[in-house]
């Protein structure tokens, strides 16, 4: 999400040197020490590196805050939701599943033998029948 559909506030510094990343540019023209060349390469080497360390952690400070941001939104949100729709909470107690009595296994048991009496007495009826 961009900040500007978050509602954050946009500065608007016209008179600041400043990228769109936050850090300062960095101006690769013209150097302040005319064409002397007075500075010698290990110092330019150190303040480029001093440059480079203070961009690194500019660039991390911004991240940082990115992120500060971003987790607000988020906890704002669940905020929002947790008002809106209180039913989509998680409960804290699980309902437990109310078990039906089983049928007792005995019955089954009697259901099969008077099935198989049933059908023995009837083939002895029709064998009887027709033999007979």
């Amino acid at each position: 999400m961009s900040e500007s559909s978050l509602g954050a506030p946009q500065s608007d510094n016209a008179g600041d040197d400043v990228t769109s990343t936050g850090v300062a540019a960095i101006d690769g023209g013209e150097s302040d020490l005319g064409d002397t060349g007075s500075i010698s390469p290990a110092l330019s080497q150190e303040s480029a590196d001093a440059d480079d360390a203070e961009i690194g952690r500019a660039l991390a400070r911004r991240a940082r805050e990115q992120l500060e941001r971003e987790i607000a939104d988020i906890e704002r949100a669940a905020a929002i939701l947790r008002l809106a729709a209180p039913a989509l909470q998680s409960l804290s107690t699980p309902v437990k599943p109310v078990l039906r009595k089983p049928r007792p296994l005995w019955l089954l048991i009697g259901v099969l033998w008077l099935s198989t009496a049933l059908v023995t007495a009837g083939t002895v009826v029709a064998i009887a029948t027709l033999a007979g």
